[in-house]
């Protein structure tokens, strides 16, 4: 077993178990009750972000999880952006990462900006290049999404752990010492 699998046994544990709490919690206090309340639409975002959580470990591949754990290193820091385009033709802008989200059937959603950019994990194949990932439509209907940005994979320090998307079914290209060593 490889070291980051061992680390998402321990991870799926954890969020199994605050998942677990929080439940208990709602029932024990019964907080259903109060389902308009604005603390009751906080508890449900946690529910929510608990659950990207462990869709993240169990449900999406390999290669879209490698992209969005490189965003969660700086997420949130305006100095490294992202731009993102549909097609080489359209632009449509640059900013911040905010948050992500996996919602059922491994939809995701990247909060960049004001913007939420959203795809089908299981519909895309992903070319990787140092500062640059291109989502391309297996069946070539859906226009590519290109996602940059200046924080480069290097810099995450998270490549050792996920050398095998090298050899995933879901990666079309492999900028080819993207994974070497430094």
């Amino acid at each position: 077993m490889s070291k980051r699998q061992e680390r998402d046994l321990r991870y799926l544990a954890a969020i199994e178990e605050i998942t677990q709490t929080l439940w208990k919690c709602k029932e024990k206090y019964n907080l259903q009750a109060e389902e308009n309340h604005p603390l009751m639409h906080r508890l449900k975002i946690w529910e929510e972000k608990l659950t990207t959580e462990r869709r993240l470990i169990e449900e999406i591949s390999l290669p879209c999880r490698f992209i969005l754990e490189h965003f969660t290193t700086f997420i949130g820091e305006v100095d490294h952006t992202v731009g993102f385009s549909l097609g080489q033709q359209l632009e449509l802008g640059r900013g911040s990462i905010n948050d992500f989200s996996i919602g059922e059937w491994g939809n995701i959603c990247l909060v960049i900006g004001n913007v939420q950019l959203c795809w089908r994990d299981r519909d895309y194949q992903y070319l990787f290049y140092p500062d640059k990932v291109v989502l391309r439509s297996i069946e070539g209907t859906k226009p590519e999404i290109y996602l940059f940005f200046n924080f480069a994979f290097k810099y995450s320090k998270i490549l050792t752990e996920f050398k095998d998307v090298l050899h995933d079914q879901q990666t079309l290209y492999c900028y080819p010492d993207l994974f070497s060593e430094p």
